[in-house]
């Protein structure tokens, strides 16, 4: 029999045909689909940024002079600084506690440091100190020079009474409450290495421990960060 002329199977390439292609429609889809990934991939970014640069341990190594003036006058005034002959070297390694949090002034970053120090001149005795730190690295230099700035506290302990306290109080204590006080620059030509001052502090807390004199002392370092 001759095969009608309307009998005809649909052809793939026809619109609506079974397992054919849907021409535009299969674009219209693709554009649905963009807005999609596309809000992931931001969603992704936000949250890689909102987490800042991952944390790093570091450890450093500093030397300075004490000076016999009050801390508020060397970190103010640091050209009547009145330094003295004790002078002091010392090494410190930092943990990070978590990672650090993003605000829009910059990443606040929160650590741990052990320090060990060793007085020569005028006093020769060792110091351990173990102060729990708060650093804000900001969006753009402070000053144009200063990438990061940062406060410290914790427990000091001196295998001896310091001479040079006891010269400043009347009488000296081991144990005191240490902080301190820094700003950082990061070396751009080395990556990961940087330099750091900071006021190196020794205190009674307002005579909460002992009655002893306090010492303060400014301090210069290299740090290298892993």
């Amino acid at each position: 029999m001759k095969r009608m002329k309307n009998d005809r199977r649909p052809s793939l390439n026809q619109p609506g045909a079974a397992g054919g292609r849907t021409g535009p429609p299969a674009r219209d889809a693709g554009r649905g689909a963009r807005p999609v990934v596309l809000a992931a991939a931001l969603a992704l970014a936000a949250a890689t940024s909102g987490s800042g640069a991952a944390a790093q341990p570091s450890i450093g190594i500093f030397a300075g002079l004490l000076a016999d003036n009050p801390w508020e006058e060397v970190v103010l005034l640091p050209w009547k600084a009145d330094f003295q002959r004790p002078g002091l070297v010392g090494i410190a390694a930092a943990l990070p506690l978590g990672e650090p949090v993003r605000f829009r002034i910059g990443a606040v970053d929160f650590a741990v440091e052990g320090q060990i120090v060793r007085h020569f001149g005028l006093q020769s005795h060792w110091e351990f100190n173990l102060p729990v730190s708060i650093g804000l690295t900001p969006e753009r230099r402070l000053l144009g020079v200063i990438d990061r700035v940062a406060f410290g506290i914790g427990p000091s302990y001196a295998t001896r009474e310091p001479a040079f306290e006891e010269q400043r109080g009347g009488r000296a204590e081991r144990v005191l409450i240490y902080w301190y006080a820094e700003v950082e620059r990061h070396l751009d030509t080395r990556p990961g290495n940087s330099l750091f001052g900071r006021l190196h502090h020794r205190s009674d807390g307002f005579k909460t421990i002992g009655s002893g004199g306090s010492s303060n002392g400014i301090v210069l370092g290299l740090r290298r960060r892993f």
